[in-house]
């Protein structure tokens, strides 16, 4: 079917390309952009892990998205524009700043996680369990390894 490992490495990159191009048409949050979306399913997550009356912060914002500081500030700005974050200073720590959902950000990460488990059941409805389970599995094991190598290349 492949002519050699590089033909191979071409369709997996385009398999890949391809997943992410249908991915992002058919998961969409009215109003609100993809990075928007990410942010606060992130924010979301991360709030669930602190203990901080003050909620995450920005710091640690930057650091789980592997983004710039000045990125993580331009998305904290567009989204406490549309009131679904509040941004604070550690009051006894003023270099820290930290965020927050609004009842109006819980609102729409509640909508955010049920439209991706919704396009999750679908996917499964179409593949069926047992390929689906399967995928999982073998998107685990390539990350896995790609984490792995990732690591060995940083030392």
């Amino acid at each position: 079917m492949y002519n050699s490992e590089e033909d191979l490495g071409q369709t997996v990159v385009k398999a890949f390309m391809n997943f992410k191009r249908a991915e992002l048409r058919n998961f969409k949050v009215p109003g609100l952009k993809r990075s928007e979306t990410r942010f606060l399913f992130m924010l979301h997550q991360g709030l669930q892990h602190t203990e901080h009356k003050l909620g995450m912060k920005v710091s640690d914002a930057t650091a789980i998205l592997r983004v710039s500081k000045p990125s993580v500030t331009q998305q904290i700005n567009a989204l406490e524009e549309k009131k679904f974050i509040i941004r604070s200073q550690d009051p006894v720590d003023k270099r820290a700043a930290y965020i927050q959902l609004t009842d109006q950000g819980k609102e729409v990460v509640a909508e955010i996680i049920s439209t991706f488990h919704k396009s999750f059941e679908d996917m499964t409805s179409f593949l069926g369990k047992e390929e689906m389970e399967r995928l999982i599995s073998l998107l685990g094991k390539l990350t896995d390894y790609l984490n792995n190598k990732a690591e060995s290349k940083e030392v």
